[in-house]
């Protein structure tokens, strides 16, 4: 991105994803949400023609890989289809600002689960109806983001609140992005900022460096 800072970069994505169309944006969600269809085995996720059963014909739901999604604010991907049709076979977590600097994560109930729209107006599980777990029971995780490049860099909206919760993390850090957000450049990046192992936009999914050292 040259020279710009990541405000400048910051004020240039929200003003590209909000003149996207609400034709674009359903469009563009579907599309997205095929090829996150791809990704769950990658984190120890099962794919829809996996060979067990879903869980909730055995009864037994805590054998079902544990991924943490997110709810999506202002023109973000919506990723919310992929994980609604996944749900036979994934449990979901989702993040919930637990502080000015830290996000907890929360299982929202199976029935009459309640959300809360936090402060940033992102809607977040109950925590009285919710059960908490630690990010290190996922085996994945959807991180949103205004921009993200090639290397796996990703630029957030300047809070920092899944770089730190991602310290440490040993699953699949999935960046997910329209390709409207996706620089070739690399973005300004300091020690602290975690970098993806993948970038799933609604034109492709993207392997990047620091994968291939993981895996």
């Amino acid at each position: 991105m040259g020279s710009k800072s990541k405000s400048e970069i910051r004020d240039q994505m929200l003003a590209r994803r909000g003149q996207l169309a609400i034709d674009q944006l359903r469009e563009f969600n579907r599309l997205l949400c095929k090829n996150l269809s791809f990704v769950w085995a990658e984190g120890g996720g099962l794919l829809p023609n996996a060979s067990i059963k879903p869980a909730g014909k055995t009864g037994i739901t805590a054998a079902k890989p544990l991924w943490s999604g997110f709810k999506s604010i202002r023109n973000e991907p919506d990723p919310e289809l992929a994980i609604l049709e996944a749900q036979p076979y994934l449990r979901w977590a989702y993040p919930r600002v637990a502080s000015q600097t830290d996000l907890e994560f929360l299982i929202p109930a199976e029935t009459d689960a309640r959300w809360l729209k936090s402060s940033f107006g992102v809607w977040e599980p109950d925590p009285i109806s919710s059960t908490k777990v630690s990010l290190s029971e996922c085996v994945g995780v959807l991180v949103p983001g205004l921009a993200f490049d090639r290397e796996g860099y990703r630029l957030g909206y300047g809070k920092g609140f899944y770089d730190r919760a991602l310290v440490g993390f040993k699953g699949l850090k999935v960046g997910v992005a329209f390709s409207s957000s996706l620089v070739n450049e690399s973005l300004p990046h300091s020690d602290h900022d975690q970098v993806m192992d993948l970038i799933v936009t609604e034109t492709e999914i993207i392997r990047t460096k620091d994968h291939g050292r993981k895996h």
